[in-house]
């Protein structure tokens, strides 16, 4: 382990050292043998580390490109670079194979540096240039010399051991324990954060290394934005051709492109591998895929930079944020840190009225979002203990923050008119809590699954990017019912939509009214139950409430 890695990795080790013996202490104090758990997370982590390789690679079958003399048996410049990067290494060649899916990634796993595997896709290949592939390979040679595979392994046996403690006080006859098994269960919650922040450290180690060995930061960044804002279009462009096939009647289109859609949902389970998290790939960005218009791209940064909401939501990912990713380049001291991808240069136009209301609303969004959660185990508490007061209280309180966020992310606003889908990226008054009452107006070119015939989500396109459209319904079967007769109408159908822009950090258009060019408008009514819940559940909650204080 290199000192970058273990510096970026020392905070993460020292919490699970901590929270580790904390519950050890526990376990001691209960009398319980601290051998017992340490052995059941070792045995389950083991298990899992054991099969592993093997499970990915049913997954995800790859062509084996063969190790042959000195070399790999490859025409592509991939075989030299990975051959190249393994020598400087000092590692045995891996073992190299090639995905056929257009998606672009690659990711690395195995169980030791002698046995490990670098799999790149074949959409890879075809999208990055040679010097972005460089950046990539030498990144995933980075977790094969720092062992990330076992390191991970290793740190997963401490959320085993947490949940073992709070299992045992929790089924302890003291009632004593009940205060320490509600901490114990926060301890193993906050343990799987150290965890997603280990995991953060290690993809900031394998930038760093990359880096260094290249002396390119600038290709790595680009290759990155290009993966992780990239992946929403092959979704798109795999629709779109399913689409085209199913309308020219083309049967052995549709069987290919069928099989290849089987083949992107097994690499999808497998997606924390990757160079990149999936989840923030759907971005609208993507369109613009290799001639980016750059203050496109500085928008879409700027919200991951300027908004609250982009770092509270890295704190569940298992990837860096990629402007943070860039910012971590460029104070990495390297002779090849990045130089035309700046993250500082977007962090200083964090400045601002926009910004300024971006930040406090975040302190307000915060209890927005999850007091309706609270009011819920509250309410669950109350119910299990017969407590019926403290059950109405959950519900009112419950009911009214309820139409608090409804009223956030769904906004009774008329719909304002975007000119551009790649505007929207640049607001940053948009957050997984606040709505903004837009309308969109492009081509429906595929749903949002490819490929799922009941799926009811939409991708609409204008001349710059695109946007996935969430299709919501509050009764049951509505989403595969309208994704199975409606959306074949849709598809390829010029369209306004109107509904709420949300942002977390991909963005998704909730729909509220879809007029098509031809045929019949689309409402979605998820919205008016949300709206009429909330209410109703503050209704009953507050005149029990009253009902019980009054008898009081």
């Amino acid at each position: 382990m290199t000192g970058y890695v273990l510096r970026r990795s020392a905070l993460s080790l020292g919490l699970l050292a901590a929270l580790l013996a904390a519950g050890g202490a526990v376990l001691i104090s209960l009398g319980v043998p601290v051998w017992v758990p340490i052995l059941v997370a070792v045995l389950v982590v083991a298990g899992q580390y054991a099969l592993a390789p093997y499970l990915v690679q049913w997954l995800i079958p790859a062509q084996r490109i063969e190790w042959v003399g000195d070399r790999y048996d490859t025409r592509h410049e991939v075989g030299e670079i990975v051959a190249r990067r393994c020598a400087e290494a000092g590692l045995k060649p891996v073992r190299l194979g090639i995905v056929d899916d257009g998606t672009p990634n690659a990711f690395t796993f195995g169980h030791t540096r002698g046995n490990a595997r670098i799999y790149v896709t074949r959409g890879l290949l075809e999208r990055l240039d040679e010097r972005e592939l460089d950046a990539v390979v030498s990144h995933e040679v980075g977790h094969v010399k720092h062992n990330d595979v076992l390191a991970m392994a290793v740190a997963g046996t401490v959320p085993i051991v947490l949940y073992f403690v709070y299992l045992s006080l929790r089924g302890s006859n003291n009632a004593n324990t009940a205060i320490p098994a509600v901490v114990s269960y926060v301890g193993y919650l906050f343990s799987q954060l150290v965890v997603l922040s280990l995991s953060r450290a290690r993809e900031l180690g394998a930038d760093h290394y990359s880096c260094s060995v290249t002396g390119d930061g600038d290709a790595l960044c680009s290759a990155l934005v290009a993966i992780g804002y990239g992946m929403g279009q092959v979704d798109a462009q795999r629709a779109s051709a399913a689409h085209e096939a199913k309308e020219g009647k083309d049967k052995e289109r549709q069987k290919v492109l069928a099989k290849e859609d089987r083949r992107h949902q097994r690499m999808r389970s497998v997606g924390v591998l990757g160079i990149a998290d999936q989840a923030q790939g759907a971005t609208v960005l993507a369109a613009r895929e290799r001639g980016l218009d750059p203050r496109e791209v500085i928008g879409a940064l700027r919200w991951d930079t300027c908004n609250p909401w982009a770092r509270w939501t890295q704190l569940f990912s298992t990837h860096p944020l990629i402007v943070r990713r860039i910012a971590a380049l460029e104070d990495s001291g390297l002779p090849g840190a990045p130089t035309r991808w700046s993250a500082h240069e977007v962090a200083q136009s964090c400045v601002g009225p926009e910004v300024t209301r971006a930040r406090r609303r975040f302190f307000l969004e915060l209890p927005v979002r999850y007091l309706p959660l609270i009011a819920l185990l509250v309410g669950a508490v109350g119910w299990g203990s017969h407590h019926w007061l403290l059950l109405a209280q959950a519900a009112t309180v419950g009911g009214v923050a309820l139409f608090v966020r409804t009223a956030f992310s769904r906004p009774l606003a008329p719909s304002r008119p975007v000119a551009r889908v790649t505007e929207l990226l640049t607001r940053l008054d948009a957050s997984p809590v606040t709505g903004l009452p837009v309308e969109v107006r492009g081509r429906v070119i595929g749903r949002g699954t490819p490929g799922y015939v009941l799926s009811p989500d939409l991708v609409v396109q204008d001349e710059s990017g695109f946007v996935p459209v969430l299709y919501l319904q509050p009764w049951p079967f509505a989403r595969s019912l309208f994704g199975l007769l409606r959306v074949p109408e849709l598809l390829d159908t010029d369209v306004v939509v109107r509904g709420w822009y949300r942002r977390s950090p991909a963005p998704v258009l909730e729909l509220r009214e879809m007029v098509p060019a031809v045929g019949e408008r689309v409402r979605g009514f998820q919205w008016v139950v949300a709206y009429a819940a909330s209410v109703l559940i503050a209704a009953v909650g507050g005149a029990a409430w009253l009902v019980m204080a009054l008898a009081a």
